[in-house]
């Protein structure tokens, strides 16, 4: 089997071997697992927020509306 190099992060490298030895598994194990499966499509690279956010009403003049408007349309482009 051909063998890439990759670069990690020592502390990263390190806390996932020790995650993968205490799952009685081999690091390059986590690896390959990963890169297959993101391969396949099963696992999507993104962020995620974990805040909850509430929502409030701000009544805007119109000049204020329309401008803000104008904004989410180019968006939408």
């Amino acid at each position: 089997m051909p063998t890439t190099s990759i670069s990690v992060e020592k502390t990263i490298r390190d806390r996932a071997a020790k995650k993968a030895k205490a799952d009685m598994i081999s690091f390059s194990a986590v690896v390959r697992v990963l890169l297959i499966d993101y391969a396949n499509g099963r696992i999507r690279i993104g962020s995620q927020s974990v805040e909850e956010y509430q929502v409030e009403r701000i009544d805007v003049d119109k000049k204020t509306q329309n401008l803000m408007d104008e904004v989410v349309s180019e968006w939408n482009k």
